[in-house]
């Protein structure tokens, strides 16, 4: 029985001074109040995502705002990607007239990343495909859908998602990684060559400098024409007939998907090429009856 209450006594006497001093760090810990990252603006991302914040800020993403800012805020094309409410309205739904700079916003996090909502991968607001749809306008070639006289005409890039390319090092940059990118260096996966595991880069060298230069020769060869048929329905309104004039809108149409679309041919090239063939015979066919009206 002495035992036992000796026992008692150095589990009192060498475990209470324990207790007390674990009560009171446990008691000054709770009485910190833990900082919680303001979220509320995009720049609170920063200090704990610089490298990605420097990423972005060498992105156009960062530079998206400047036309709104030095030019009108109210202008329709900046309204459709930088109105604050944009994301909730989804890519149909916008605001016209009236809106003032201070209702606009960067393509910045916010953008992109809710911090509050857990239910996508990377606290994306939409699913990745959707959300880049939402401003950009080039899955319509992607898929070789929306042009007038053209069949639909997918290639094999129709089901890459964006992602792929412009994000294939997993950065905020946004930038396809060229094969003939001058400061690639060998250790260094080029965008094609990340997901063609050939690594045959020279060849895919030459085939985009194909594409781009077949694509930049014959819209070249293109705008003449339009120049010249705009500048006579200018004087003469009444120069061609209905359908000539349909066409010819279909034409501007066309190639405008293209010039949107800004890849020079890359996204899809066949489409590209179908439709600037049908806009060279549509222009062909205006101008000579243009000719024979004068």
């Amino acid at each position: 029985m002495d035992k036992q209450r000796e026992r008692k006594a150095m589990i009192f006497a060498f475990g209470m001074p324990g207790l007390l001093v674990s009560g009171l760090v446990g008691l000054i810990l709770a009485g910190e109040s833990k900082e919680i990252p303001d979220h509320s603006g995009f720049q609170s991302c920063r200090p704990c995502h610089a490298e990605i914040h420097e990423m972005w800020e060498t992105s156009n993403h960062s530079e998206a705002i400047s036309r709104i800012v030095r030019y009108d805020s109210t202008a329709e094309d900046c309204e459709d990607c930088h109105f604050r409410d944009r994301i909730k309205r989804g890519p149909h739904n916008t605001i016209s007239g009236g809106a003032g700079k201070g209702r606009y916003h960067k393509n910045s996090c916010l953008s992109c990343h809710d911090p509050n909502n857990g239910g996508r991968p990377h606290m994306l607001v939409k699913n990745p495909e959707k959300l880049c749809e939402i401003c950009h306008s080039q899955r319509d070639v992607f898929w070789g859908v929306g042009a007038k006289g053209i069949e639909d005409s997918r290639n094999f890039h129709s089901g890459v998602p964006c992602v792929s390319c412009h994000m294939n090092e997993g950065n905020h940059r946004m930038k396809v990684i060229r094969p003939d990118d001058s400061g690639l260096s060998d250790g260094r996966l080029d965008t094609c060559t990340a997901c063609h595991k050939d690594d045959n880069r020279e060849a895919r060298v030459r085939q985009i400098q194909e594409w781009q230069g077949t694509y930049e020769e014959s819209m070249a060869a293109l705008e003449p024409d339009i120049k010249i048929i705009d500048e006579a329905l200018k004087a003469n309104p009444n120069l061609l007939d209905a359908d000539l004039k349909s066409k010819f809108d279909d034409v501007k149409a066309n190639l405008s998907i293209l010039e949107k679309d800004g890849s020079r041919g890359f996204h899809n090239f066949i489409f590209s090429l179908e439709i600037m063939s049908l806009a060279a015979e549509d222009l062909k066919e205006i101008k000579a009856a243009a000719a024979e009206a004068l």
